[in-house]
């Protein structure tokens, strides 16, 4: 444990698991390749400390604990984090999400510095709140509350910027930070075939994020009736679990639906390499979503495999720009999701599909936002 007066020059408060934190650790490692001293406060144990510890990143741990109520997750977060408030003093405190907020805002108050807050989705607009107005309007309040405090914002999108600018009635600076992923090589992985024993007949699709309501893990089941010969590997973990365990038994393909946990985030790719196909299929069930360009679609690029995705605005416009998928509407039926699967997976158009993400991926990637970054902190 660092004891001292050390100041950092970035805090990142998240209170997400760190190891599963992409946009937090792609920010930070920028950071620090470019000799700025960081912090992490996050949910995390000593294993994962001593693992960032090696790129010089300081790790301030919080215990997670299996939480049913949000609200109980984000009071512990806080209480967990007060022990680090002596050594966590830094120029600029980042939250990396409305439910740390809190946290970065005590932090400004107690040792000054400027605080920047990382809006990763809009949170006035959730997805799994759409059908809880009465909890989305108190998520709404206090993220105005706190937000009174912030020096800058980074969005991850244009059009979040330009609903947040008016949500928020604010002229502070907007930085936008793509979820992209650092540029990594080829990988030729065969794991999932290996651990599930999965056939060379048959077509991977793989769905990498939390299980939550609205993410089109349930109309791709739905269609896998439509496609024999493919299988779904979904990786994440969250509420919607026995859901999608049901319906896979009520459309009588639970052995083709893979339930495969969730993997520290620097392991993901070469899991993700083994597929054939990814899904960013996002239903509009709310504002946020409509808006969505998750770092999954990202991913698989990097993988050098074709997405599937809803042609909702911002990911229908990277489809259309790097042709690096299919975009269909969140409105398709079972079989028309399974006709675009399968064109994903023939083998006719995947030579050209994965020269596409290969070229895109040199583009796409988290080193071409260096900049922004070091541009945030560097005034």
């Amino acid at each position: 444990m660092l004891t001292g007066n050390k100041i950092f020059d970035v805090c990142f408060i998240s209170i997400n698991e760190i190891n599963k934190d992409a946009r937090t650790l792609n920010m930070a490692r920028t950071l620090v390749k470019n000799a700025y001293s960081v912090c992490i406060i996050a949910f995390g144990n000593q294993v994962d400390s001593d693992y960032l510890s090696k790129e010089n990143i300081i790790l301030f741990p919080v215990e997670k604990k299996n939480y049913k109520k949000a609200l109980r997750r984000i009071r512990d977060f806080y209480r967990g984090s007060k022990k680090y408030f002596d050594i966590a003093t830094a120029k600029y405190y980042i939250a990396e999400d409305l439910y740390s907020l809190r946290v970065a805002v005590k932090l400004k108050k107690l040792f000054g510095g400027k605080l920047i807050y990382d809006s990763r989705e809009i949170y006035s607009a959730l997805g799994p709140l759409s059908d809880k107005p009465f909890r989305q309007r108190i998520l709404t309040a206090y993220e105005k509350h706190y937000i009174k405090k912030v020096d800058k914002f980074i969005v991850t999108g244009s059009m979040d910027e330009e609903y947040l600018r008016s949500h928020f009635k604010t002229d502070k600076p907007f930085t936008i930070i793509m979820n992209l992923p650092p540029y990594r090589d080829v990988v030729k992985s065969n794991l999932l075939r290996e651990k599930y024993s999965i056939g060379n007949d048959k077509n991977i699709i793989i769905y990498q994020g939390e299980l939550l309501p609205g993410r089109g893990i349930i109309p791709v089941i739905k269609s896998l009736q439509y496609f024999n010969e493919a299988v779904l590997c979904i990786f994440g973990q969250g509420s919607f679990r026995e859901e999608i365990i049901n319906e896979s038994i009520k459309n009588n393909v639970i052995d083709r639906v893979f339930l495969c946990g969730s993997v520290p985030y620097d392991e993901l790719h070469k899991w993700t390499s083994s597929a054939d196909a990814g899904l960013s299929f996002i239903e509009p069930v709310s504002f946020s979503y409509q808006l969505a360009l998750p770092n999954k679609l990202f991913e698989y690029c990097m993988a050098r495999i074709p997405s599937l995705v809803s042609d909702l605005p911002a990911m229908n416009k990277i489809i259309e720009e790097y042709q690096i998928g299919i975009a269909i509407s969140s409105e398709s039926t079972p079989e028309q999701i399974a006709n675009a699967l399968k064109i994903l997976c023939d083998d006719s158009n995947k030579e050209t599909f994965i020269k596409n993400c290969d070229s895109a991926s040199h583009t796409l990637n988290f080193e071409t936002q260096e900049e922004k970054i070091l541009s945030l902190v560097g005034d």
